[in-house]
C-alpha cells in the first residue's frame, strides 16, 4: 500500500472517530441505571433471550466499552436487571395486601385499585414479570414463585381474617385467595395488554360485583350489594 493511501486512510478513521456520537459522561450509578433501563426495554420489546451486550449498547445508545466498564457479560447484565425489578414488582406488591378486615370488600376493592396503580406506574417493570412468568425457562419462573407465593399468603391470611368465625367452616379459604390473586394478576395482564378494551375502571367495575358474592364476604343466602 502506498505511503498516500496509508496516510489517506488515516485521514478516515480520525474523521471517523471526530463524528462518532459519544455518550454524554454520567456519574457510575447513574450510567448503571442507565443500562439495566435498556436490558428491561430489551426484554419487554424483543424478548429476554435477546438481551446481549450489543443489544443492550444499542438500546442505550453507548459503546461496547461502556457496557463493558460495568457489567462483565451479558449474564451479569441480565440478573443486575431482573434482581432490580424483582425487588422493586415485591415492594409494590408488600403494599397491595389489605390491612384491615373491618369492611372486608372495600379493602379488597381498595388493594385491586393499589395494585393497578403500581403496574401502570411500572409498566415495563411489570410487562417483563408478565412475559416472564411465561416463560419456558424454569430459572426465570422460579425467580417469580417467590413473590406469588407471598402474595397468596397474605392474600390466604386476610380471607381466614375477615371471616367470621362461625362462617369458617363453610368458606373455601385457599380458593377464595387465589381467586382474589387470579383477578389481581389478570387484570394487571389486562390493563397492560388491552388498555383499550379493558381500562382499570372497567376492571374496577366488575369487581365490585366479583368480590361482595365470595361466600367470605357475605350472609348466607342473602344477595350481596354492589359496594359505593
Amino acid at each position: 500500500m502506498s505511503s498516500n493511501a496509508v496516510t489517506g486512510r488515516r485521514q478516515t478513521i480520525m474523521t471517523e472517530r471526530r463524528n462518532r456520537a459519544y455518550a454524554p459522561r454520567m456519574a457510575p450509578e447513574q450510567r448503571r441505571e442507565q443500562l439495566l433501563d435498556a436490558v428491561l426495554r430489551v426484554i419487554v420489546e424483543q424478548g429476554v433471550h435477546k438481551v446481549s451486550i450489543d443489544t443492550v449498547a444499542k438500546e442505550a445508545g453507548v459503546s461496547r466499552p461502556v457496557v463493558y466498564g460495568h457489567f462483565d457479560d451479558s449474564d451479569q447484565l441480565l440478573r443486575a436487571c431482573l434482581d432490580r425489578e424483582e425487588n422493586a414488582a415485591l415492594t409494590q406488591l408488600a403494599n397491595v395486601v389489605p390491612l384491615h378486615t373491618q369492611d372486608p370488600i372495600h379493602a379488597m376493592t381498595e388493594s385491586l385499585e393499589v395494585f393497578l396503580t403500581a403496574v401502570l406506574a411500572a409498566p415495563n417493570r411489570w410487562r417483563a414479570v408478565f412475559q416472564l412468568a411465561d416463560s419456558s425457562t424454569p430459572t426465570f419462573r422460579r425467580r417469580l414463585e417467590h413473590g406469588r407465593q407471598a402474595l397468596i399468603a397474605a392474600l390466604t391470611d386476610f380471607v381466614r381474617a375477615a371471616t367470621p368465625p362461625d362462617r369458617l367452616p363453610a368458606v373455601d379459604v385457599d380458593l377464595t385467595a387465589r381467586t382474589m390473586y387470579a383477578l389481581f394478576w389478570e387484570a394487571g395482564r389486562l390493563v397492560l395488554a388491552e388498555p383499550k378494551s379493558f381500562p382499570p375502571q372497567r376492571i374496577r367495575d366488575y369487581a365490585d360485583l366479583l368480590i361482595p358474592a365470595l361466600p367470605a364476604f357475605h350472609e348466607p343466602n342473602r344477595t350481596p350489594e354492589r359496594s359505593a
